[in-house]
């Protein structure tokens, strides 16, 4: 290519980036927008022949955007962070490697990039990270086919491009907190006047009535009394739950420890299983093959099982609750899936199910903080949680934890 056309190349790809910029608000769905980042990338760099977006994802490291990829090859494309080539090379800004898709390849661990690079016997691949406030949270993959090495200036347009996806993230992560937390105070307070004022109110009034009458009755004495203790008992659970939360949304220390995955379930499931419905089988589906160990803090794990498996148990009346457990070797995930035939979530419902103080029914005692635990829980542990539900037909949470995590630069 010669010098002339190099300079175009520049200067368009400098108009389109433009721009992409002026028109981030930070309101697009993270996906549309790597996507049309990567396409302007992959324009705007003369030696760009195909590309891809990595983020780090608990301990994932999973493509979001391809240039040349299919749909399917990119939803398949996830491996451990620990086992990614980029691991050993974070300090670098633009980094450049040949046949990057050869890497640990024993451990197949690029197998699904190898087939789009199939029928080209050499690549080389420009990276540069994608950053949050210091911390680096995935990197943007520029391939070429022919070449030996990129040219100087490509790499500076690599670094450029990369700070337009951080800049696009950063904004993201800015508009998300601040929204979660007027939300957060929205409910808070409501919580604070309505919830706990209820059983406050219940205690005020019974003892009231037991002090305002001298010839009270014993038995009426002890019923009054029950109905204190009850309500008593209900909001020391709801102060419970809102300490819990507030340790949740600080920086705690972890106990990382190596544990027997299976000895965790089993306990925890011996502690819910007193609560099961006698026309409700309890089911396990343990399948072979799973390590026996896990590294991870037991005692949060322990929380989060007894907390999923518990709701399901206690809205199941009849029917079955089943739990199977697996592992996958490629991404060293531990899957826990509970399944029930309870009732049922209203799918307008789902996405608000883990927010803090979210309640389905109104009726029902209990603060609507459970499933906000348990998923901040399993966030800190590097996992995920996802639930599907039917009206009638039950509801499906599947969870995903890794097999080992490193503590807390903290602890």
């Amino acid at each position: 290519m010669d010098s002339n056309q190099e300079i175009k190349n520049y200067m368009q790809g400098f108009e389109d980036m433009s721009e992409l910029f002026q028109k981030i608000t930070g309101e697009e769905t993270e996906k549309d927008f790597m996507n049309k980042l990567l396409d302007v990338a992959i324009k705007s760099i003369p030696e760009a022949e195909s590309g891809s977006i990595w983020k780090i994802e608990g301990t994932l490291y999973k493509a979001v955007a391809g240039y040349l990829y299919d749909e399917e090859l990119l939803n398949n494309m996830e491996i451990p962070f620990e086992e990614s080539y980029i691991k050993n090379h974070m300090d670098e800004e633009v980094h450049e490697v040949h046949n990057i898709s050869n890497y640990n390849k024993r451990k197949n661990v690029f197998e699904l990039s190898s087939k789009l690079h199939s029928e080209h016997k050499e690549i080389v691949t420009i990276i540069s990270p994608l950053r949050i406030k210091n911390k680096i949270v995935g990197h943007l993959y520029i391939d070429n086919f022919k070449l030996e090495k990129f040219s100087d200036n490509s790499k500076k347009m690599l670094k450029v491009f990369s700070n337009l996806a951080s800049t696009f993230l950063s904004l993201r992560n800015l508009r998300d907190k601040e929204k979660e937390a007027n939300e957060l105070n929205s409910v808070y307070l409501s919580f604070i006047t309505h919830e706990l004022r209820t059983p406050l109110t219940s205690i005020i009034g019974f003892s009231e009535t037991v002090l305002s009458d001298d010839d009270i009755e014993p038995q009426d004495m002890r019923r009054f009394m029950r109905k204190v203790y009850a309500s008593a008992k209900h909001l020391n659970s709801l102060i419970d739950d809102i300490s819990t939360f507030n340790k949740l949304n600080r920086q705690t220390k972890m106990k990382i420890e190596q544990i027997k995955f299976k000895q965790i379930l089993f306990e925890s499931i011996s502690i819910v299983e007193p609560m099961t419905s006698p026309d409700v089988e309890l089911n396990i589906n343990y399948k072979t093959e799973i390590p026996e160990n896990i590294i991870t803090d037991g005692t949060k794990l322990r929380q989060i099982l007894v907390n999923i498996i518990g709701n399901s148990v206690k809205y199941t009346d009849y029917g079955y609750v089943d739990i199977n457990i697996s592992y996958n070797e490629g991404t060293k995930l531990f899957s826990i899936e509970v399944d029930d035939s309870g009732p049922g979530i209203p799918e307008n419902k789902l996405k608000d199910i883990f927010k803090p103080f979210y309640r389905l029914s109104k009726d029902k005692p209990g603060s609507g903080l459970g499933l906000a635990i348990v998923k901040k829980t399993i966030k800190s542990l590097k996992g995920s949680i996802d639930m599907t539900s039917e009206m009638g037909y039950g509801t499906k949470t599947l969870i995903k934890l890794p097999l080992k995590i490193n503590p807390p630069k903290n602890n």
